[in-house]
């Protein structure tokens, strides 16, 4: 992690010294998000106004990235970046923006969400057993962050009337949203096993059991893997899920000793609300 530091920091140095020459009146209407799902947000928001850039790209996974050079170049031209703020990745490159990039706004959009401690194998964080950084897949985190984005927007746009109509009507589809996922799983015991353990906001938000099968971020063992197996007899799932960007061995092999169907979700889709309403659906009809 201190190499990619330094890299970041290298890197940030050499696209600072580029962007100062840059012409006082150059456009700088682009904003860099860290997931996709920000872009979503943003542009619920915001609208079309913005060149929203996404670092992560398709199919990878945020635990395992690292920005380039050229991505770097995109951020240091940015209006703002937006991120999580709980993901390693994010936590080295704000940094490098507040000490290399203070033209670029930093919006953290995990400030004030309640945040649950994780297995996710993510870096500790100042919470003793790391800090479950998927707050996305729950709407009543998402009206958080989207009051954070928003808040900060209208700071840079003070008299933008469209971006204060945007987030009311984001934050009224968030609503409708929560209200359907409480009736779904009202006075049910649902439990779902997963193997990366991204809808631990999710879940705790409306009651659900989630039973991981990684363990503090690696395969399970022999000995774990026969105990998840017994788990899953007794809690009458009905699925295993699995996230497309990890490998699916495992899922395979559990899912058959159950008899029951492997599940593929992706945390990381664009369309952050019909995803939650999707996966909220397949937990609910095992």
């Amino acid at each position: 992690m201190k190499q990619l530091k330094h890299y970041i920091s290298i890197i940030c140095a050499t696209t600072c010294m580029y962007s100062c020459t840059a012409p006082d009146n150059a456009p700088q209407k682009g904003i860099t998000v860290s997931i996709e799902p920000l872009r979503y947000v943003t542009e619920q928001i915001a609208g079309n106004d913005f060149d929203i850039r996404v670092l992560v790209p398709p199919g990878s996974s945020p635990e395992t990235y690292e920005p380039t050079p050229e991505q770097m170049k995109q951020v240091a031209n940015s209006l703002a970046y937006i991120d999580i703020g709980l993901i390693d990745f994010e936590r080295n490159l704000e940094n490098a923006i507040r000490e290399n990039m203070p033209s670029v706004r930093v919006i953290n959009t995990s400030e004030n969400v309640p945040l649950l401690a994780g297995t996710c194998g993510h870096e500790a964080h100042d919470h003793g057993h790391g800090t479950d950084p998927h707050i996305w897949l729950s709407p009543k985190c998402l009206k958080i962050m989207a009051e954070n984005v928003y808040g900060q927007l209208s700071e840079l746009y003070p008299d933008s009337v469209e971006y204060k109509a945007g987030y009311e009507r984001f934050d009224r589809q968030l609503d409708s949203l929560d209200r359907a996922l409480q009736e779904t799983f009202a006075g049910r015991q649902t439990a779902f096993m997963i193997f990366h353990p991204a809808l631990t906001y999710l879940a705790h938000d409306y009651g659900l059991t989630q039973i991981p099968l990684e363990n503090e971020g690696k395969e399970p063992s022999a000995a774990h893997l026969r105990n998840l197996i017994e788990t899953g007899r007794n809690s009458g799932i009905g699925k295993v899920f699995f996230q497309r960007q990890f490998s699916k061995n495992t899922v395979d092999a559990i899912a058959a000793e159950l008899g029951l169907e492997a599940v593929a979700i992706d945390p990381l889709d664009g369309n952050v609300t019909d995803n939650i309403l999707h996966i909220a659906q397949l937990i609910a009809n095992p």
